[in-house]
């Protein structure tokens, strides 16, 4: 591996590592429509999160942080590419 390399995998994993669980809340309530039930509204994160806390975590790690790693590593190398541009 490259310097370089070196350098976008240490700052992706930085970015990855600062993901918030408001974040994650927010990608997860995304993806399906919250549940009502009479006058009461339940998003779908509150319900994994109350329902099965082990399977909320691991949701928070396997699946939306490895689904936003292909963007963040774009967007480092981009950054990269233009501070090197800038020298």
């Amino acid at each position: 591996m490259t310097d370089y390399d070196d350098k976008v995998d240490e700052e992706v994993e930085k970015r990855l590592d600062a993901l918030t669980e408001d974040q994650f809340n927010e990608w997860l309530d995304e993806l399906d429509e919250p549940y009502t039930m009479g006058n009461l509204t339940f998003y779908p994160s509150d319900i994994l999160k109350s329902c099965d806390p082990i399977a909320y975590n691991m949701c928070f790690t396997d699946d939306y942080q490895e689904s936003m790693r292909e963007s963040i590593e774009e967007q480092v190398r981009d950054e990269i590419d233009d501070d090197e541009d800038d020298c």
